[in-house]
């Protein structure tokens, strides 16, 4: 096993000392990405690749197994003071890739750091901490430092423009003032991993920026209604916690605020909490016929036609369902781009064919929704009328949740259709080969862009068409979820 502490190990150290210990002392223990995170990992190589096209002529370091052929193999490269891609170090028992080296003047060099996102974070600065130490302890001397990243603003026009496709930006001071503290940090690892499992408290740091792949052993203790599934708990989860409280069941109601309040009642009765004159209120507030609305879309890091931006969300799919009137059988419309090009156009004929001039226009967690309709408007300005319409008819349906009109306890204190469906009905998504939405993009972009074998891109279409018509399937059920909850007695209502 090497010993040697890399960037990848020490960012890991920075956010929980057990994450570090585990990857170091029993690394089959750690489990792979989750399957949604792949996708997100594979678009940043692609990004690196893509960027280093900034840096013509540069000499590529070999992925050599060995890492002291790999070190050697720099060492040579930079007595040619050429631009170095992945150049490899290691010393004082710590090893880095970097991504870039230019030379500088004075036999100084630059340091840069590739990133897929759109802007400087701080994790960045605390890679590259790491980088300039290592860097320094094997006698280079570190002129400026940059991040290289994805330029929010550049807009595609024909083919891609790299030198305005990314932005660098200078972190040299910030990297040199953290540096001054890496060393410590550095050593203080490595005493810590040659010793027992730290076994380090839970906190914010599970989750930020994605889940801990430890989550599931070191959660795996809390009680069902542990007080990490809270409403909006926030901090206030890990105060609870400090001071001996993992139940929610056990925290006092002052600590509580309202709705939170009503999320540990509705647990307690293990019965819905339900208040019928604000939910009448809302429900009479719909306009038949109401549309029932869901997109699925793809946001490539890299813009993948005219007149979009890195991460712009391109719609490729929807799916309509239409009451005409409450519980009404629906009427469903549906469209999924299957053809080469942008989806967008067809898309806009698709979905102004299908919904009429008047009635609400449902959606979940409807800011989405109304961000891709404005979107689609700036792109078609001669359909940007309608389509802002459109927007100006979305009603919100997570609207009663987030409210606390009603409340299940089987919720787990989110409002998410992936908690509340299951909650108050007997739909799902366990039956449905794709059952999220970053499956849904990487799937499309896999038909669509992955050159697979056409049996296998019709699989993966009708799994898109049945995962996208499930989610307005779901907003069906609980709308009349929501019909029988304020015309009932009350908090007694049976899913279904």
């Amino acid at each position: 096993m090497p010993r040697d502490l890399t960037k990848s190990r020490y960012l890991a150290g920075l956010r929980c000392p057990r994450l570090l210990w585990t990857r170091w002392n029993r690394p089959d223990d750690v489990p792979p990405p989750p399957d949604d995170r792949r996708p997100i990992i594979e678009s940043g190589r692609q990004v690196e690749r893509l960027a280093q096209r900034v840096f013509p002529g540069a000499i590529e370091v070999p992925r050599l197994e060995n890492v002291h052929e790999a070190v050697q193999a720099t060492a040579k490269l930079l007595e040619q003071r050429v631009p170095l891609l992945e150049a490899a170090f290691s010393v004082s028992g710590r090893h880095c890739r970097v991504d870039v080296l230019l030379p500088a003047p004075d036999e100084h060099w630059d340091l840069i750091e590739i990133k897929a996102g759109a802007k400087v974070r701080e994790n960045h600065i605390r890679d590259l901490a790491f980088q300039y130490d290592t860097l320094g302890r094997a006698g280079l001397e570190i002129d400026r430092v940059y991040v290289v990243h994805l330029n929010s603003g550049y807009v595609r026009r024909g083919e891609i423009d790299i030198m305005q496709l990314f932005t660098r930006v200078d972190v040299t001071d910030r990297v040199v003032k953290l540096a001054t503290y890496t060393d410590r940090t550095i050593q203080a690892m490595q005493e810590m991993v040659a010793g027992p499992d730290p076994d380090t408290p839970i906190g914010s740091r599970c989750n930020a920026p994605h889940p801990c792949p430890l989550k599931p052993l070191c959660w795996g203790d809390l009680p069902a209604d542990n007080v990490t599934l809270l409403y909006h708990g926030g901090q206030r989860i890990w105060e609870l916690m400090d001071s001996g409280i993992f139940a929610m069941a056990q925290v006092p109601d002052k600590r509580l605020s309202a709705r939170q309040l009503l999320q540990k009642q509705a647990l307690a009765t293990g019965e819905p909490h339900v208040d019928r004159d604000a939910l009448h209120g809302w429900l009479d507030e719909l306009v038949y016929p109401v549309h029932h609305l869901d997109f699925e879309t793809m946001a490539p890091a890299v813009p993948a036609f005219d007149g979009v931006r890195p991460y712009q969300q391109i719609p490729f799919q929807f799916s309509l369902h239409i009451q005409h009137t409450p519980g009404a059988e629906p009427e469903h419309h549906e469209f999924l781009a299957t053809e080469p090009g942008d989806p967008r156009p067809h898309l806009v004929d698709a979905l102004l064919q299908a919904i009429g001039p008047t009635g609400t226009v449902l959606a979940w967690n409807m800011a989405f929704e109304k961000l891709v309709i404005e979107e689609l408007a700036e792109a078609d300005l001669v359909r940007a009328p309608r389509l802002i319409d459109l927007a100006k008819r979305l009603v919100d349906l997570m609207t009663p949740f987030t409210a606390f009109m009603v409340h299940h306890p089987d919720q787990g204190g989110s409002c998410s259709l992936k908690a509340v469906l299951p909650a108050v009905t007997d739909l799902g998504y366990d039956d449905l080969q794709i059952s999220a939405g970053g499956a849904a993009t990487h799937g499309y972009e896999q038909a669509m862009f992955g050159g697979i074998e056409p049996a296998a891109r019709s699989r993966i279409l009708a799994d898109l068409r049945a995962y996208c018509g499930r989610d307005t399937e779901a907003m069906i059920a609980i709308l009349g979820w929501l019909g029988r909850s304020a015309e009932g007695p009350g908090t007694t209502l049976p899913p279904g």
